[in-house]
């Protein structure tokens, strides 16, 4: 009787390790692990068959073969509940640091009759950039679904703040389970290579900002400029068409005409602006240097995104803007807010080196505008000599390129001169 017992446990449990091997080798397998629970509770079967081996008692291994159907039970029910199920990721289309933004994840469950119950997802996110050297700091998240009907699907929503702009990476999902009764923790992880890009924070622009954008003449005096109203000179009237702004309505032509009309504008000319931001990195291997230039570099960059974000929303013109980093890049005549959502993702990886390349960088503006009327460069350091001499003297050579530009404007983040027409984003 005791050897026939232990014979159909042993082929009990080469059956269940038989099912275990193929459902790991499947093609989504879930992983199992016992819990605290879990391992006192196959405490307690080995003690009561420690006791019916001794004892002879028939009772006792009915018992341990009833507990043991329950580790079964826990085993087969917490992998089938999150076999087949399936997780998508759903992010805003603009993330812009130091400002929250909403994540939404979509759990699915495809099964035709076992539904999910108490299914904890978890979602992490780190900071990658392209410099290795640059410490990653991570934020991770867990979500709890009570249920998931079969041939349906549930959404959880959290918010994520970014602290810096630049590249994130996503570890993957992980989905875990412990129903229905805690025995047992069973988890399928998912891991997709994706990365998102966080855009520099947009600060605020000072009335005057414009001022950077005036030209110099020869004399050193700046020409004043005709300032314009956000929708032009008033040329006409029109009739009132929906969607046009009440305050754009001509009140007295409107009650002698008994309806109501509008003022037609004529826009302004478009201006074209060069931008060049110089990230020129100090090559200092203390922490407090670095984390200093950090400051600095992110204040650069802030500054460039919003000047840019403001004259791509205003539409006053199209801007040009020269990166002068790693990879020196060149973002030609910037004026719609499709083509800036590119250049800001380009800014949020924009990070400085030890070598300079700024004569590369002048010579794809070069290439792109053969004449600049004025050049506006945001840098991370002081204007170098050499800038100083070809400003006196417009045929002088820089490396292997002349001076293309009529007049030049130098700001640099660490003078007090930035504060006149930006303040960063809080």
């Amino acid at each position: 009787m005791r050897t026939m017992l232990v014979t159909k446990i042993r082929e009990f449990g080469s059956w269940l390790l038989s099912w275990y091997r193929v459902f790991r080798h499947s093609g989504n397998p879930v992983y199992t692990r016992l819990t605290r629970e879990g391992w006192q509770f196959c405490f307690m079967i080995g003690f009561i068959l420690l006791g019916a081996a001794l004892r002879n008692a028939n009772l006792l291994v009915i018992l341990a073969g009833t507990l043991i159907g329950m580790m079964w039970i826990q085993w087969r029910v917490c992998t089938r509940t999150l076999s087949s199920l399936s997780v998508t990721r759903r992010l805003p289309r603009i993330i812009q640091a130091r400002r929250p933004f909403e994540i939404e994840l979509n759990l699915k469950n495809p099964k035709t009759w076992l539904g999910a119950w108490l299914v904890l997802i978890q979602d992490r996110l780190v900071y990658a950039p392209i410099q290795k050297s640059v410490h990653a700091a991570s934020q991770s998240i867990q979500l709890l679904v009570l249920s998931v009907p079969p041939k349906s699907s549930r959404s959880q929503r959290y918010q994520c703040t970014a602290q810096r702009r630049g590249r994130y990476q996503w570890l993957g999902l992980e989905m875990t389970t412990r129903f229905p009764l805690g025995l047992m923790r069973a988890f399928l992880p998912q891991k997709a290579s994706m990365h998102l890009i966080v855009q520099p924070a947009l600060g605020k622009l000072a009335p005057n900002w414009n001022e950077l954008f005036r030209k110099r003449d020869s004399g050193n005096r700046q020409r004043q400029v005709r300032t314009l109203s956000d929708e032009g000179d008033f040329f006409g009237l029109r009739a009132y068409r929906a969607g046009d702004s009440r305050r754009w309505i001509h009140w007295r032509s409107s009650a002698r005409r008994d309806e109501l009309v509008v003022k037609q504008f004529q826009q302004p000319e478009s201006q074209e602006l060069v931008i060049l931001l110089d990230l020129h990195g100090a090559g200092a291997t203390d922490e407090a240097s670095r984390k200093e230039y950090q400051i600095a570099e992110d204040a650069a960059v802030e500054f460039v995104a919003t000047l840019v974000h403001h004259i791509t929303s205003s539409n006053i013109g199209s801007v040009t803007v020269a990166i002068n980093d790693s990879t020196p890049t060149l973002a030609a005549r910037v004026s719609a807010k499709s083509q800036a959502y590119f250049l800001q993702e380009r800014l949020g990886t924009a990070h400085s080196q030890s070598e300079p390349l700024l004569s590369e960088t002048l010579a794809l503006l070069e290439r792109e505008h053969r004449t600049v009327d004025h050049l506006l460069v945001i840098s991370t350091r002081a204007m170098p000599e050499h800038f100083g001499d070809s400003m006196k003297a417009p045929t002088a050579t820089l490396g292997t390129s002349h001076t293309f530009w009529r007049s030049l404007r130098w700001i640099d983040v660490h003078s007090s001169e930035t504060s006149r027409y930006f303040t960063p984003a809080p």
